[in-house]
């Protein structure tokens, strides 16, 4: 700030000093007898240091520089020379003028500042434009520059202005673009906060489902001790399973889960409920082929993964439903790699119009259940179809979400 303050300090005093040169300059030959010749320098100069007062003051500059401009246009000085400080003042009420009583009432009455500020400034500056021409009438003037002069003065005061309404252009949109990209961040933040609570909360219920089946299997045992030994170890084997599953299930939901979320207690879904689930989006109209080889997953996938799966799977569908169009048809596959599980769903509908948003709570739904297992997640158009002959690659259709989950060490071996 003291550097910009210096800046326009700086500015001030080179206006000062060209607009008291430029006013000093002119002949003196046809001065009138009342006007001395001393007093030209010394009016030179006052119309200089008035323009230091060009920003805090621009109406009372302006008066004042027509004041001066007048006393030497009507006692024979030239016209030009005479309104120099008259130019730099109109300029100064279009740029710095706020149209009222201070910039508090213009913030306040927006539309109303705005409507007063043009009018009332190009009414003092043209009534300063009149008063210049009509200067050269008196009979000591020069008696030139009758119509050069004021527009010379208008045309100042219509570059200001032009100037000042882009710059206040260019700011209402640099502060909109901030206060969009402040919005847009507030809510992704707290879609994603909202959305790590949900999956805090669905995954503390399947880690309880594990604890729950500790619990029965270990009553199990105690109760076989005395009447069936031999059916113990496998009580005990399950027992060790579970835990370790859930122990992994923890581990990956602690950076995410916080003590004040409400749990909900409610069987959740996974890979066996994938049929069901398709089922109901056809009853809905929209056409689907699952590819999931189910027999070989169910027994691969802990519940938290099938869990993913099956939110992506829905999320995904339900978007196919409101986006794709009529007669979309979806393909979903979910099929086993190498220590890790894919997600595809593809639809033929017509595609996004615009970019996906980051800030979308279904897409930060899915990315923040893919990251809890240190997966990647790529949503957006789906893959060109094979050109026809002759006619190269065709555009892309459809729409494509890809997810690749990671499987827990203990499941991927």
């Amino acid at each position: 700030m003291t550097t910009g303050t210096g800046r326009q300090a700086g500015m001030d005093w080179l206006v000062c000093v060209l607009a008291a040169a430029a006013t000093g300059l002119g002949a003196t030959d046809t001065l009138a007898s009342w006007l001395p010749h001393p007093a030209i320098p010394a009016l030179a100069v006052l119309q200089g240091l008035i323009l230091l007062a060009r920003r805090r003051a621009p109406v009372l500059t302006l008066a004042g520089t027509t004041a001066v401009a007048l006393l030497l246009t009507v006692g024979g000085y030239p016209a030009g020379g005479a309104a120099v400080g008259t130019f730099f003042a109109a300029y100064a009420v279009a740029m710095y003028w706020s149209g009222g009583p201070g910039r508090g009432d213009v913030e306040r009455a927006e539309h109303t500042g705005r409507a007063r500020f043009p009018v009332g400034s190009a009414a003092m500056v043209a009534a300063a434009a009149l008063a210049l021409s009509a200067a050269n009438l008196a009979p000591d003037a020069r008696g030139n520059g009758l119509n050069s002069v004021g527009l010379a003065v208008l045309s100042a005061w219509i570059l200001g202005y032009a100037l000042r309404t882009r710059r206040a252009y260019v700011a209402e949109l640099v502060e909109r673009a901030a206060r969009l990209e402040a919005e847009e961040g507030e809510r992704a933040a707290r879609a994603v906060a909202e959305e790590r609570l949900r999956i805090a909360r669905e995954l503390h219920d399947v880690v309880g489902h594990s604890i729950s089946l500790i619990t029965v299997q270990a009553e199990a045992a105690t109760r076989s001790v005395r009447t069936n030994p031999d059916a113990v170890p496998p009580f005990l084997a399950t027992i060790s399973a579970t835990g370790r599953e859930a122990l992994a299930e923890m581990r990956r939901v602690l950076a995410v889960l916080r003590p004040d979320a409400e749990p909900e207690m409610s069987p959740q879904p996974g890979l066996d409920d994938l049929g069901e689930l398709v089922a109901r989006f056809e009853d809905g109209g929209l056409r689907v082929r699952l590819d999931a080889p189910l027999a070989e997953l169910l027994p691969e996938l802990p519940p938290g993964v099938g869990l993913a799966v099956y939110r992506i799977v829905q999320e995904s569908l339900t978007n196919v439903l409101k986006h794709a169009g009529p007669g979309a048809t979806a393909v979903v596959a979910v099929e086993p790699g190498a220590g890790s599980v894919l997600v595809s769903v593809l639809d033929d509908g017509r595609g996004p119009t615009a970019p996906a948003s980051g800030a979308a709570h279904g897409i930060v739904g899915m990315r923040e259940r893919v990251a809890v297992y240190g997966g990647t997640l790529r949503v957006g158009p789906g893959p060109s179809p094979s050109p026809s002959p002759g006619t190269g690659t065709g555009p892309r259709r459809g729409f494509q979400v890809r997810a690749v989950i990671p499987l827990p060490e203990e499941e991927s071996r």
